[in-house]
């Protein structure tokens, strides 16, 4: 104890200007470190605040919520798993069909520069409106897999659900089928390990993005940096996203009021490649393993990473790299093809990816901004959670006033399942409704779907409406250039309204007092939501 005393009272001792000095240089540096990583002004300036005048909670704030993914983002420039630009099937402006709207070509382009998404086709995409449609399908799939089986979702809980689904899964990994699994630590928490050890047993292959571990080392903190996305495919040619987790919560409530109400798009053919890429990505950035891509040497020995873009300025070494890919796919013929041609011909979509390991983080929020902006009749918006960044908010009053069918569909406050994320998506209500705007509050269990539906483009995915998906968070969103899709999605929304309640001006003149302090608290942390 004595030992511990005597150094803190020979610091106390110190003369005042030294710990002037050393804060104004702590100040100083701790703003510099903040502003070179050129986030957005109000994090910036909210970090700097936090640094400065609270130090300590700050410093945790910033370790834990707010360091960038920098090993991964160093990995994908290194290596990309989908090179847009070594892709045969990508389509350039001169090749889209010539009824695409000039709003849609836009948005593809945007698609390819911003997230490396080529326009491909589904030979089939079908919504699932409902989880027990969903997770039919799920089951239906998952028993016709002959090859690969491919799980991403944020939470997988241990319950009834979820358990009929591991167990599907185990019993196609004891038939031979590859079965691989991967779900978000903080998401799933709790979840035993005793859940999968059947699946492991049977050649089944978990694995845990983001794994929490105490002690924390400083260059390991993940808290803040989540898998929010929701991907199921079967054999490369069927592909499942949306909203949906693995959990009770959607199916099995006794009361309707208290169930989720979500929503899931099943997709096969050669869009499905999007999907398997990304699942790619993520495997490869959690276990560090190539899913069937090991990659060949050469007669001269050396190794060739088959995933690489073909080199351009030397044909021999484009040659042999063409070598190399082509005896991976001889050793391994069901392994995913990420350069395949294009064989189907049904809709035309795009599977969006975003996160904070890309060039532009906010991708998604560049589509939906962009797409919303575009708009000549309508723009119908679905998301649990509503906190929109400023671009976003801009978009959606200038698309009101300007004669925009604007409608947002948003969960009551009394089924969301956070309650300071509702208070602050409603201090951005007066504000949409003072310029045309018309909100509904569903009214039957918590709303979980995801979607945009802009004139006859409609997009579905993990993302929420919020500062986390579009800034924070790896999600993915399929973008929809189809009027048919778009209208039977447009027919979900209009079904969901007739369950909703419709927020109006005069509603929210009176609001209590309590209420408005709770929004505007809880808008000011908008950013950390």
């Amino acid at each position: 104890m004595i030992a511990l005393v005597d150094p803190i009272a020979s610091l106390l001792d110190l003369p005042r200007w030294v710990f002037e000095v050393g804060f104004f240089a702590y100040a100083i540096l701790v703003t510099l470190l903040v502003v070179l990583e050129r986030r957005r002004p109000t994090t910036t300036l909210a970090l700097v605040l936090a640094l400065v005048f609270l130090p300590i909670v700050g410093l945790i704030v910033y370790l834990l919520f707010t360091r960038r993914v920098r090993k991964r983002i160093r990995r994908r420039k290194r290596r990309p798993i989908n090179p847009v630009d070594d892709t045969e099937d990508v389509a350039n402006l001169e090749q889209l069909p010539a009824n695409l709207a000039t709003s849609a070509r836009g948005l593809v382009t945007l698609a390819l520069k911003t997230a490396a998404a080529p326009l491909r086709r589904g030979e089939s995409v079908v919504l699932l409106p409902t989880a027990s449609s969903a997770f039919t399908a799920f089951s239906e799939a998952i028993a016709s897999a002959t090859r690969t089986i491919h799980c991403e979702f944020y939470i997988w809980r241990d319950d009834p659900t979820a358990r009929r689904i591991t167990h599907m899964l185990t019993e196609r990994a004891q038939a031979g089928v590859t079965v691989r699994v991967l779900y978000d630590h903080l998401g799933s928490l709790g979840l035993p390990n005793s859940h999968f050890e059947a699946l492991r047993a049977a050649g089944g292959h978990v694995a845990i993005f983001g794994r929490l571990r105490l002690p924390m080392r400083v260059g390991g903190l993940r808290f803040n940096f989540r898998n929010h996305r929701k991907i199921m495919t079967v054999d490369g040619r069927r592909g499942f996203l949306g909203g949906l987790n693995i959990g009770d919560e959607y199916l099995d409530p006794s009361r309707d009021d208290r169930r989720w109400r979500d929503l899931a798009v099943d997709v096969s053919g050669d869009a499905v490649v999007g999907l398997e890429a990304i699942f790619l990505e993520d495997w490869l950035a959690t276990t560090g393993d190539v899913i069937g891509l090991e990659g060949k040497r050469s007669a001269l020995g050396k190794r060739i990473d088959p995933r690489r873009p073909l080199p351009r300025d030397r044909p021999w070494r484009r040659a042999r790299h063409q070598a190399a890919r082509a005896k991976v796919d001889e050793a391994n013929p069901f392994a995913p093809r990420l350069d395949r041609p294009v064989a189907s011909t049904g809709p035309l979509l795009q599977i969006i990816p975003s996160g904070p390991d890309r060039p532009l983080v906010s991708v998604i929020s560049a589509q939906f901004s962009a797409a919303i902006a575009s708009a000549n009749r309508r723009a119908w918006l679905a998301t649990p959670y509503f906190v929109p960044d400023e671009p976003l908010m801009l978009i959606l009053r200038t698309a009101a006033l300007r004669g925009i069918d604007l409608r947002l569909l948003v969960p009551s406050p009394e089924h969301i399942d956070s309650r300071i994320t509702s208070w602050a998506g409603s201090s951005y209500y007066d504000a949409l409704l003072a310029s045309g705007a018309r909100i509904f509050e569903y009214q039957r269990g918590m709303l979980h779907s995801k979607f945009l539906i802009v004139d006859d483009i409609c997009a579905i995915g993990s993302a929420n409406m919020d500062v986390r998906s579009f800034h924070i968070n790896y999600e993915v969103t399929g973008m929809f250039y189809d009027a048919d899709i778009t209208a039977a999605l447009a027919e979900i929304f209009a079904e969901d309204l007739e369950r909703s309640k419709p927020v109006t001006e005069t509603s929210r003149m009176n609001l209590p007092w309590r209420t408005r302090v709770a929004e505007s608290a809880a808008r000011v942390l908008s950013p950390l939501l």
